[in-house]
């Protein structure tokens, strides 16, 4: 019993840290334009394949480049494990060094869509693009051989509300996966623009292996139940439906970054 107070102590702990850090984030980063942009592609059953090969040979090494001259601070493309109904294939999160970098990306625009040249363009089509902030990130750039990312997209009634919501319910979480060694890392990012569906706010968890991935409801479990000894955890979990809805969720391998 001692030891399962002790548990719930350190979570606590962890949560007021990222709570008194966070706000600070959040008003800071939105005293620029957003410095991200997640671009999401569908391609054909027939195309899979092909267009992910073209994602890896073709796009990555022109964001490499990209990156190179300093006009991307970091890129990663992610292409999902399966095809499903309401998902997308490939998905490419751009990061930008600073608002204004985002115009020269705007320019390729005019000819690319997406980033697609024509070859890409024969192969899928690029379906939106969301201009966001990385709002909460712990480890996202420490990418491994093997990872899993599972995708979260979600819908919000009030933005205020729902940044709150993430600093009491989902950060102490996502740290207590953390330090269980089932999670290496996540990136929660914020549309900018958000008015609702598909997704005002996407999360990516960055599962250590297949291992960890598939013992996920078990972990969550563990770690819920030690957070509902808070009372402020638990009152956000008991509210949490009416906060926000989630969407249709992605498997993801990281195929280039």
């Amino acid at each position: 019993m001692a030891i399962r107070r002790l548990g719930s102590l350190l979570l606590a702990t962890v949560a007021v840290a990222v709570a008194c850090v966070t706000p600070v984030a959040a008003q800071e980063e939105l005293q620029d334009g957003p410095k991200s942009l997640l671009i999401s592609y569908r391609t054909t059953a027939a195309h899979r394949t092909a267009f992910r090969h073209y994602l890896i040979a073709d796009l990555a090494p022109r964001l490499r480049a990209m990156k190179a001259k300093g006009e991307l601070s970091d890129f990663k493309i992610f292409y999902s494990w399966y095809r499903q109904p309401a998902v997308w294939d490939g998905l490419v999160v751009l990061r930008f060094p600073t608002f204004p970098a985002v115009s020269r990306w705007n320019a390729l625009e005019h000819d690319e869509p997406g980033g697609l040249d024509a070859a890409g363009l024969a192969l899928a089509d690029p379906v939106s693009s969301y201009s966001s902030d990385l709002s909460w990130s712990r480890n996202p750039d420490a990418v491994r051989d093997g990872e899993v990312y599972y995708i979260i997209p979600y819908e919000y009634r009030s933005e205020g509300e729902y940044r709150d919501y993430v600093k009491g319910y989902v950060l102490p979480q996502f740290d207590g996966w953390i330090q269980s060694g089932a999670l290496t890392g996540y990136e929660l990012y914020m549309n900018r623009y958000g008015t609702g569906s598909p997704w005002d706010s996407l999360f990516i968890q960055h599962y250590r292996d297949m291992t960890a991935f598939g013992q996920r409801q078990t972990l969550t479990g563990s770690v819920r139940a030690k957070l509902r000894d808070d009372p402020a955890w638990k009152a956000w979990s008991d509210k949490k439906a009416d906060i926000r809805t989630e969407s249709e969720n992605s498997i993801a391998e990281l195929i280039a970054h």
